[in-house]
């Protein structure tokens, strides 16, 4: 019996996000994986039952980073945001909870198509819209923010694709959207 070895195991993870990232999930090519990795495709299936379970080793720790943001403002003891300060300080904490998975957000988001993973984005928004509920008990319709969820989520979205190298540059943007969706909302409408 042969002994699985953690330094291949990672060769196969890395491999397998650069793939995942060029090709996305319904596209992503085993043998392509087990060349990036230095291995033989028969290799692969030692460590991982198929390309499922390969893509959810991949996604899972950042999908569990996601799932931690849903409690920041707990974190943050912030109750609105009133200020620039305010969304500085939840977008430095939720890059910081990010950063190491950038590569596997930017494939959950884009590249997940055909897997359970393709439902972040709905996530998001519902994250979006309960955050929004509790700052602002009771003034906006669930269909209002529903919209402004998806609008900023996608805006959110765009940001990233376009820089996923550039974690300041998304950074700033992000402050930016925060400030510009939601700083003051509940006196921007009549």
């Amino acid at each position: 019996m042969q002994v699985l070895k953690e330094s291949v195991k990672k060769a196969i993870l890395n491999g397998a996000i650069l793939e995942f990232f060029e090709h996305g999930y319904q596209n992503a090519n085993m043998r392509r994986i087990a060349d990036s990795a230095n291995i033989t495709v028969g290799n692969i299936y030692r460590y991982f039952e198929n390309k499922e379970a390969l893509f959810n080793a991949v996604l899972s720790p950042a999908k569990r980073a996601i799932d931690d943001l849903e409690s920041f403002d707990k974190k943050l003891h912030i109750t609105h945001i009133e200020n620039q300060k305010e969304a500085t300080q939840i977008v430095t904490y939720v890059i910081n909870v990010l950063r190491p998975y950038t590569r596997e957000i930017f494939i959950m988001i884009f590249n997940s198509n055909g897997s359970h993973y393709q439902q972040v984005k709905s996530q998001l928004e519902g994250l979006v819209v309960s955050k929004v509920k509790e700052f602002f008990p009771g003034a906006f319709s669930d269909y209002f923010l529903k919209v402004v969820a998806a609008s900023f989520i996608q805006a959110l979205f765009v940001v990233f694709k376009d820089n996923v190298n550039d974690i300041k540059k998304i950074q700033d943007m992000i402050v930016q959207l925060i400030v510009f969706y939601f700083r003051d909302l509940s006196n921007r409408l009549f």
